[in-house]
């Protein structure tokens, strides 16, 4: 039987998945965040069989663009080992991050997504805000947004 356990990680456990999934072009010393250790950061990751193969950051950040008090949280770096895409893997992991995000009265979640993982977030719910915009050395991206 296979395991799959979803749970909060120690950002240091993200930097494996970070550079081979998301940031090749980046030496793995290297993909941290700035808002890696902030108090109120924290990064959710999805184990098979123990082995890490899905990970997340949900950063507390308002974006201007949503015109809005709400309280908001932005998902970033957020990757999954190709072996293991499709495979329900990263949504689960934001079905777990939604339930702290509802517990902490989060009322929108965010991300920069990239154009291959639209119908990923589009299928969670998400919705599209903008046009496409390009981050170098990345590829383009839309602003997404859900509101829990």
């Amino acid at each position: 039987m296979k395991e799959i356990e979803v749970t909060l990680i120690k950002s240091h456990l993200t930097h494996q998945i970070r550079h081979k999934v998301l940031w090749p072009h980046k030496k793995q010393e290297n993909c941290s965040i700035n808002e890696d250790l902030l108090k109120e950061t924290f990064h959710v990751g999805v184990f098979f069989n123990k082995k890490i193969v899905s990970i997340g950051t949900f950063i507390k950040t308002k974006n201007n663009v949503f015109e809005s008090e709400y309280l908001q949280y932005r998902l970033r770096a957020m990757g999954t080992n190709e072996e293991h895409q499709q495979k329900s893997m990263g949504k689960q992991l934001i079905l777990y991050a939604k339930k702290i995000l509802i517990e902490k009265n989060v009322k929108i979640l965010w991300c920069d997504a990239r154009k291959e993982a639209i119908p990923f977030y589009k299928k969670l719910g998400f919705k599209i805000k903008g046009d496409y915009y390009e981050i170098p050395k990345i590829g383009l991206h839309k602003l997404m947004y859900l509101y829990l």
